[in-house]
């Protein structure tokens, strides 16, 4: 029997991460609910530069991430050159980029996306990935 597993949005690990935030209960019960993890290195990238600019100093951030990609569950998946083009090809403008290349990756690894990201969601529902929560 496959294991669930799911595509995380950089979101999730940033509601999972601040118990005051609108969704923390539900981002760290979908990610307990979880067996893999599939964590694309741009969701890291994004997740160090949004706990920057929440305030965190760099010391708990690397606590955080190192917390989450060291997790057993996790697997760090590398962005390809495929995701890329993907991105560029779709992208209609910047604010897409990120998620596409993160779509790209879902549509490859698991065809299933952990988010809270409505945009996202839709987008990621049109091109057949199932979304959790």
């Amino acid at each position: 029997m496959p294991r669930l597993g799911a595509v995380i949005d950089t979101n999730v690990l940033v509601f999972d991460t601040f118990e005051d935030s609108d969704h923390c209960e539900e981002a760290s019960s979908l990610l307990d609910s979880l067996e893999e993890w599939f964590i694309p290195s741009m969701v890291v990238h994004e997740y160090v530069w949004a706990l920057r600019g929440l305030g965190l100093s760099f010391e708990k951030a690397r606590g955080k991430v190192c917390e989450y990609i060291l997790d057993p569950r996790a697997t760090l998946v590398p962005v390809e050159f495929s995701d890329i083009l993907f991105s560029l090809e779709y992208a209609k403008s910047f604010d897409e980029y990120n998620d596409l290349v993160i779509l790209s990756i879902a549509s490859r690894r698991t065809r299933r996306i952990a988010t809270f990201d409505q945009k996202l969601r839709k987008r990621a529902e049109r091109m057949g990935i199932e979304v959790l929560p």
